[in-house]
């Protein structure tokens, strides 16, 4: 799986520059210019590579995951000194004060929606050669990417740039289709190739697959109500339990296992981004240096940035005692800290007490002022352990889930909750919540469950996971006021498309989100 690992995100590089760097708006290109290997069937690989290596974007902190995090009471980036000013960018997604010109909006629709036509690319292309197995399932496979980048567009914009892979006429905009008609054609997509996937038993879960297919599906029906105003609770339960029948697939008894370096497939994980120490990926997918004080050095992590902590709002709400969850120290003898959440006096590798810069004590508190902070302001979140004998830090060997199976159990918790099935949803949470002792503790079965304890159960789990804002916004209290930010306006529930975007399609709604 490493060499995989490998051609995805480095070898592809090259066509990537040349063939599927196809903004659905902006940056048009000839094809031409890459005939030679679009024309080719030997390269039929690489043309599959280019989509999935757009799924290395989502989990770059600084974009996607700040624009589903930094806005929610999860994560928050507060002014330290002359340190995470910039521009006020971090501020704006906290408030939600941000306009059609924010940076983050413009970098993440672009990068979504040239991972959308990189699969167009592909399919177009792979559908040219002559049918064979590997090829058809190529083409299913990159329909998948397709409909996965719409789903993150449509979900985060409220409506979706759409071209067939077919109509190669780039000098005409393409149509916009509005939530619903994106939700429907993403829910009829997968439909269509999910008797063509193949399994995570044969294909792993770097790929797209039966299982992830019916993970996207779940988690569409799942927010449809919120997408169009219709339920669709029936639906989305029907495809948590084919996954959750499913062996391929299992709730881990050890929460934090799936989190540690060097790790591939794992029974929780669904689809993943896969890593490796032996590629620089720049500093975005660096889990690690981005929240940890300057003083927490530890082997090749010698630059460190002080930045995101999580609210008191979010870190107030847990059982810090039975929570398994909520703190592991079997990272601690090589790198001086925990994972989960990290409060108090912070300690070197040698055990030495750890001073800010101006000598006082490296104790992180909750107090934290978002326009100018002390260096110790914020509880600290590592979720990923860090290799510390990795050649540098930004070169990481976390393989990060963009899909799992407690999810699911979740899910599936939530529409039956919201169908009236209060049993069956406190069932599937206590199933969860038994595989989440801390040691030697027992975290408490719920006699019963509201709606109130499956969003706080869903923070439990998939805290810093990237889905906080689509959560909060499903349960209607994303605007709600917390840490450092009053209760804002309804609208601000979808992103406004940028103004570089909306200015080259004419398609496209600015006033959404604004």
């Amino acid at each position: 799986m490493k060499s995989y690992k490998i051609i995805l995100f480095s070898t592809v590089l090259a066509l990537l520059g040349t063939v599927a760097c196809t903004d659905l708006e902006e940056n048009i290109l000839d094809e031409q210019l890459g005939s030679n290997l679009v024309n080719d069937p030997s390269n039929v690989q690489s043309l599959i590579n280019s989509p999935y290596a757009s799924l290395r974007r989502t989990i770059e902190w600084s974009k996607y995951w700040g624009l589903q995090e930094v806005t929610t009471d999860e994560v928050i980036i507060p002014t330290r000194g002359t340190d995470w000013d910039d521009n006020g960018a971090w501020r704006q997604l906290h408030l939600q004060t941000w306009d059609s010109d924010h940076i983050r909006f413009k970098q993440v629709w672009e990068f979504l929606t040239q991972g959308y036509s990189r699969a167009n690319t592909a399919i177009y292309y792979i559908s040219q050669f002559d049918s064979n197995e590997t090829n058809d399932l190529y083409i299913n496979e990159a329909r998948f990417l397709r409909a996965y980048y719409m789903y993150l567009i449509n979900d985060l914009f409220g409506q979706v740039p759409y071209r067939a892979a077919s109509d190669q006429n780039f000098s005409v905009s393409p149509v916009v289709l509005n939530r619903k008609a994106a939700s429907d054609t993403i829910i009829s997509e997968l439909k269509a190739i999910m008797p063509n996937l193949e399994t995570k038993a044969q294909v792993g879960s770097t790929r797209a697959t039966v299982g992830a297919a019916e993970a996207l599906l779940a988690k569409v029906y799942l927010n449809y109500e919120t997408y169009t105003g219709e339920a669709k609770w029936t639906e989305a339960i029907q495809y948590c339990d084919l996954l959750i029948a499913d062996t391929d697939y299992a709730v881990a008894d050890d929460y934090w296992s799936m989190f540690q370096y060097d790790i591939a497939e794992h029974s929780e994980f669904i689809l993943r981004v896969p890593m490796d120490d032996n590629v620089d990926y720049g500093d975005d997918v660096q889990w690690t240096n981005f929240a940890l004080h300057y003083s927490q050095v530890f082997g090749s992590f010698t630059s460190l940035w002080n930045g995101p902590s999580t609210t008191s709002t979010f870190f107030n709400t847990w059982d810090m005692e039975n929570d398994a969850r909520f703190y592991d120290d079997r990272i601690k003898s090589v790198t001086g800290f925990n994972q989960g959440f990290l409060v108090g006096q912070q300690y070197g590798l040698d055990g030495t007490a750890l001073e800010q810069r101006n000598g006082d004590p490296l104790i992180f508190v909750p107090e934290i002022n978002l326009g100018s902070s002390a260096e110790n302001a914020g509880i600290r979140v590592i979720k990923f352990a860090p290799n510390p004998n990795t050649a540098d830090q930004f070169r990481s060997p976390n393989d990060i889930p963009i899909m799992r199976i407690s999810d699911i159990y979740l899910i599936r918790a939530e529409a039956k909750m919201r169908s009236g099935d209060e049993p069956g949803a406190r069932a599937d949470v206590n199933y969860i919540r038994s595989k989440r002792n801390a040691s030697g503790k027992t975290l408490p079965q719920l006699s019963v469950v509201t709606l109130d304890d499956i969003l706080l159960e869903r923070g439990y789990e998939l805290y810093w996971e990237g889905l906080r804002r689509q959560d909060l916004v499903r349960f209607g209290k994303f605007t709600d006021a917390w840490q450092e930010k009053p209760a804002t306006n309804a609208s601000r529930t979808i992103f406004p498309v940028p103004t570089s975007a909306a200015d080259v399609n004419e398609n496209l709604d600015p006033s959404l989100g604004n």
